[in-house]
């Protein structure tokens, strides 16, 4: 179910070309009757005199019952949290445009969430024949509902029929960068060129699991119940293998282990296409894409390291020709 006002100016005011404005509310209820979605929005869009733009979007998210969370297992509450989306944009006739965004997300009912996320842009027509476009983002992104595994346990209470479900807080970072560039020599012979690296970490701390069936308190292993956390390595390198937790201590519950759950991934997307128009209606086409792809497990965000390694995979490259003959009288 869902509501929304909307209002729109498009005579232009002493200070604005036009403006827009969305105010709303939707909730979602599954069949069992819990509520699994609710929200609070507004929106607003204004175009200037010298067609420079801005946008703001406000969304206040409640916590929510969550029958997904455990990935097939019982409901449980998910946090809320409240987003600011800003957005401001140039004159998109210029010969450069330039595009700013930011997102800011703070949780509301715990202190280990959160997102802030920066999008700028900036596309660049140094003629009619030639447009450049450079999109960089990044993204640092706290979850501290991540889902990590589900372990057997006969010990855990009825309500979780005899599973135990582990979660932990996640920190990631993203860094991104979409490249285009188009290029006309002539009406009918045009290069498209794409790239995009792409370069995000995933740290995991924090362990723990929901106290009771649709509950938002989670025990926190190593401070509650008496609970421990040990860390395993590598006895020849160090580096991180694992978890062993035991949940209670001196309890009647087992420990359980549970692999590294860190990640880095790195992957670089590239495409190029060449168009040639040979005759009215019959194109050739010639496509070169490459791919190259990564991934370890150190959880840290390190730009050069990654970077680096991210040459250093090995790539698919893959050549296409594709073309089309017009006949006609």
């Amino acid at each position: 179910m869902n509501a929304n006002i909307f209002r729109q100016w498009t005579t232009p005011g002493p200070w604005y070309r036009n403006l827009y404005t969305i105010w709303g509310a939707q909730q979602q209820v599954n069949y069992e009757g819990d509520r699994n979605d609710m929200d609070y929005h507004v929106w607003w869009q204004a175009t200037f005199k010298n067609y420079m733009n801005m946008s703001w979007f406000v969304l206040l998210h409640p916590s929510t019952y969550d029958e997904r969370l455990t990935r097939g297992g019982p409901t449980v509450i998910h946090y809320g949290y409240n987003m600011l989306n800003a957005n401001f944009g140039t004159d998109s006739r210029a010969r450069v445009v330039g595009n700013f965004q930011v997102q800011y997300i703070r949780p509301v009912d715990n202190t280990e969430g959160g997102r802030v996320a920066y999008y700028p842009s900036v596309t660049l027509k140094p003629s009619s024949r030639v447009l450049v476009s450079l999109s960089p983002s990044l993204d640092i992104d706290n979850t501290a509902q991540q889902y990590v595994t589900a372990v057997s346990d006969a010990t855990v209470s009825s309500q979780f029929a005899g599973t135990r479900y582990v979660f932990g807080r996640i920190h990631q970072k993203t860094l991104s960068m979409d490249t285009r560039a188009n290029v006309t020599f002539t009406p009918n012979l045009t290069l498209e060129m794409f790239a995009q690296p792409f370069l995000a970490s995933g740290k995991y701390t924090s362990f723990k699991e929901f106290a009771e069936v649709k509950s938002r308190h989670m025990n926190l292993f190593g401070r509650d119940n008496g609970s421990t956390v040990i860390t395993n390595r590598d006895p020849q390198t160090g580096a991180l293998t694992g978890y062993t937790i035991d949940p209670d201590g001196a309890g009647p519950a087992p420990p359980f282990t549970f692999s590294n759950p860190d990640f880095n991934l790195r992957a670089l997307r590239g495409t190029g296409v060449l168009r040639w128009e040979y005759r009215p209606g019959s194109t050739l086409y010639f496509v070169w894409t490459q791919e190259r792809d990564g991934s370890d497990q150190f959880g840290d965000f390190n730009f050069s390291r990654d970077r680096s390694a991210l040459f250093r995979d090995r790539p698919t490259n893959i050549f296409q020709i594709k073309g089309t003959y017009w006949i006609g009288r």
